[in-house]
C-alpha cells in the first residue's frame, strides 16, 4: 500500500504546483495585449482593460474583471458600446465536474451598454456575429439530451447594480433602461430563494421606476418559473399615470410557451381592483384577461391628455390598429362604478374578444341613471379604414341629469327609453360622424321640454294680436308632457326625425325635424293643436284656447335652442275666427227678422 500513498501524495503536490504555478507565477494580466488584439481581428473593435485581471482555480474557478469598454464601430456616438466598471464571477469547480453550476458568486457594477441604430441601418452589433461561421460549419451529430435534472443550477450569491441599456436610433429620442439593483441568493433549482431588484426605464417625456420583490423558484428541469408574494411598485413620470402597484403570483412554463399572472390586488392610483392575465405564446399570441375594479374615473387621465387629444383630432391620419391582427384576446371587466366623460354607470360587465384583428363585444351591460344599458358591438381592423357596428338598448333611463353630465345640455327630462342600430368606418373624429349610418326609435314618458312653454307663448301671441296684456307669469319655462316619442335616422351627419310627437296635458304636437352632429344646428317644423284645457300649467278656460292650431319652429343649436311661433297663421286663424262670429251673428239676425215675418 506505501506505492498507493506515494502516487496519491505525488497527485496531490502536482497539483498543489499547477495550482501554485497558475495563481502565482501565471499572470492573466499578460495576455491582455493578445487578447485586445484578437478583439480587434475579429471584431474591428477597441477592446480596453484597464484594470487588472484577477482569478481564482480552486475552490471555486473564478474571475474578476474592472473598466472595461469596448467601442461601437467607427464614426458611431458614443464611442464605446459596452463599458464595465466591476466584473466578479465565480463558480464551484468540483460540483462543475459532476454537470452541476453553482455560482457561488456573479457581481456586476456599472455596466453600461449603448446600441446605435444609424440612420442607414448600420447597428452597434454589426460584426459581433458571424452568420458564414454558422453557415459553414459541418453537421454534427446531435447528442442525446440529457435527463431533466442531470445539470443543476444553484446560485448562491447574485448582486447587479447600475446596469443602464441605452437605445439609441439617430434622428430619434434614446431609450434606456436601467437595472438600479438586482439581488438574488440561496438559489437552488426547485426551491425558494429570495429576489428584489429596482427598474427604471426612460423614453423622453416618460419614465417608469419599478420596484420589487418576490420568492423565486425553478423547476429541476429548468422549464417551469415561478415568483409568489410577488409585489411590483411602478411610478410614472411624464403619464397620465401616476402609481402602480400589483401584488401577484406568477407561473411561466417556458416548455408550453404559457404565461399565468394572478392578480390578488391591483392598484392603479385611486382604481383597486384585482384580475388574472394568461398568455400562451406558442403559435400566435392568445391572451386571455379577466378584471374586477372597484371606482374608475377617467377623467383625471383625459384632462391631462387634452394635447395629445387634440392633436389626434387634428389629424388626417387613421389609427394604426394593425396590431390587434397579431393576437387573440378574450377580455372580461367588471366595473363596479365608472366614470367617462362625465357620465357614471355602475355594475358594468363586459365581454369582449380579438381574433387576429376581429374586435367583438359579445355582451357589454351596466346600470345608467338608474336605467339599464345593453349592448353589442363589432370592429374590423383586418382591413384599412376600419370598420365597426353596434346596437344598443336603453331603458329606464332618467334622461335629465344623463344629459346635464354627458352633454352639458339642459333640455330634456323624463324617463327614457332608446333603441339604436349603427355601422360605419374610418375612426376619424369627423369621419365618425360623417360616415355613420344609423337607426334607431325613442321614447320619453312623463318629462319636460325645458327652455321654452310652448303653452305661454300661444297666449302671449294671441293676447298681442288682441292688443291685450301679455302674461306676466314667472312660471319656469318649461313645456310638460306624457310622452314625446318618434324615430330617428342618421345619415351624412345629420340626424332625421320625420315622426316626433308629443302629447302633453296642454296640448298636442307633431312634426319632423333635423339635428346636424356637425354644426349642432337644429332644424324642426312642428305644429301644436291646443286640447280642450289649459288648466294645469297656468292656463286660461278651455272656450279661450281650445282648437287653436298654430306652427312651431325650433332653430338654433342643441346648446341654444330657439323657439319660435308663426304668428301669421295665428294672425289667419283668428281673422278666419271673427269673420265666422260674424257670419254666425248676421245669419242669426237675419233668421230672427225672417221668423217675424
Amino acid at each position: 500500500m506505501n506505492w498507493f500513498k506515494w502516487l496519491l501524495a505525488a497527485v496531490v503536490g502536482l497539483l498543489a504546483v499547477t495550482v501554485f504555478y497558475l495563481l502565482v507565477l501565471f499572470d492573466l494580466n499578460d495576455f491582455k495585449a493578445e487578447i485586445t488584439q484578437k478583439v480587434e481581428q475579429q471584431t474591428g473593435r477597441q477592446l480596453h482593460i484597464a484594470g487588472d485581471i484577477g482569478w481564482t482555480v480552486y475552490p471555486s474557478l473564478g474571475v474578476s474583471l474592472s473598466d472595461v469598454t469596448l467601442s461601437n464601430p467607427e464614426g458611431f456616438v458614443p464611442e464605446q458600446m459596452l463599458e464595465v466598471s466591476t466584473l466578479v464571477a465565480a463558480v464551484a469547480l468540483m460540483p462543475l465536474l459532476n454537470k452541476d453550476l453553482q455560482i457561488q458568486q456573479l457581481h456586476l457594477d456599472g455596466v453600461t451598454v449603448n446600441l446605435v441604430t444609424a440612420k442607414n441601418g448600420r447597428t452597434s452589433m454589426d460584426g459581433l456575429t458571424s452568420d458564414q461561421a454558422v453557415a459553414s460549419a459541418p453537421a454534427e451529430t446531435t447528442a442525446p439530451v440529457s435527463a431533466p435534472g442531470s445539470q443543476q443550477l444553484q446560485l448562491e450569491d447574485v448582486s447587479i447594480r447600475n446596469l443602464q441599456l441605452n437605445m439609441i436610433t439617430e434622428g430619434s429620442p434614446t431609450q434606456s433602461l436601467t437595472l438600479k439593483s438586482l439581488n438574488l441568493t440561496d438559489f437552488k433549482a426547485n426551491e425558494w430563494a429570495p429576489l428584489d431588484f429596482e427598474l427604471l426605464v426612460k423614453s423622453d417625456p416618460t419614465q417608469l421606476n419599478l420596484k420589487g420583490s418576490a420568492q423565486l423558484q425553478l423547476s429541476n428541469n429548468n422549464q417551469l418559473v415561478q415568483l409568489k408574494d410577488f409585489v411590483l411598485d411602478t411610478e410614472f413620470q411624464g403619464l397620465p399615470l401616476k402609481q402602480l402597484v400589483l401584488e401577484t403570483d406568477l407561473k411561466l412554463a417556458l416548455d408550453k410557451k404559457q404565461l399565468d399572472w394572478q392578480w390578488q390586488k391591483l392598484e392603479l392610483d385611486d382604481i383597486k381592483g384585482s384580475g388574472q392575465l394568461a398568455v400562451n405564446y406558442a403559435k400566435q399570441a392568445v391572451i386571455k384577461l379577466d378584471l374586477k375594479l372597484d371606482e374608475v374615473d377617467t377623467a383625471v387621465y383625459m384632462a391631462e391628455n387634452t394635447s395629445t387629444t387634440e392633436a389626434e383630432a387634428a389629424s388626417n391620419t387613421e389609427p394604426d390598429l394593425t396590431a390587434l391582427r397579431q393576437f387573440d384576446l378574450d377580455l372580461k371587466l367588471a366595473v363596479k362604478t365608472l366614470k367617462v366623460s362625465g357620465l357614471h354607470t355602475e355594475n358594468l360587465q363586459l365581454e369582449l374578444s380579438n381574433k387576429a384583428g376581429l374586435v367583438q363585444i359579445q355582451n357589454a351591460s351596466a346600470d345608467l341613471y338608474d336605467g339599464k344599458v345593453v349592448a353589442k358591438a363589432t370592429l374590423d381592423a383586418r382591413k384599412t379604414p376600419v370598420s365597426y357596428s353596434f346596437n344598443k338598448q336603453l331603458s329606464g333611463l332618467a334622461l335629465r341629469p344623463m344629459l346635464i353630465d354627458g352633454a352639458d345640455i339642459d333640455l330634456l327630462s323624463g324617463t327614457a327609453k332608446l333603441s339604436i342600430e349603427a355601422k360605419g368606418h374610418s375612426l376619424l373624429p369627423e369621419q365618425l360622424k360623417k360616415n355613420l349610418l344609423a337607426n334607431g326609435s325613442f321614447e320619453i314618458t312623463d318629462g319636460s321640454l325645458y327652455g321654452v312653454n310652448i303653452a305661454q307663448m300661444i297666449r302671449n301671441a294671441k293676447a298681442t294680436l288682441k292688443n291685450e296684456a301679455q302674461s306676466t307669469d314667472n312660471t319656469e319655462q318649461k313645456t310638460d308632457f306624457s310622452s314625446l316619442t318618434g324615430s330617428f335616422n342618421l345619415t351624412d351627419g345629420v340626424l332625421t326625425n320625420p315622426d316626433l310627437k308629443m302629447a302633453a296635458p296642454l296640448l298636442r304636437l307633431a312634426g319632423k325635424g333635423s339635428a346636424n352632429l356637425l354644426t349642432e344646428a337644429l332644424d324642426y317644423q312642428l305644429s301644436t293643436a291646443l286640447v280642450n284645457t289649459s288648466k294645469g300649467q297656468g292656463g286660461k278656460e278651455k272656450d279661450d284656447l281650445a282648437g287653436v292650431e298654430i306652427p312651431l319652429k325650433i332653430s338654433g343649436t342643441m346648446q341654444e335652442p330657439k323657439y319660435s311661433l308663426d304668428t301669421k297663421a295665428l294672425f289667419e286663424t283668428q281673422l278666419k275666427d271673427k269673420v265666422e262670429t260674424q257670419k254666425d251673428k248676421l245669419k242669426n239676425k237675419l233668421l230672427e227678422k225672417l221668423g217675424g215675418l
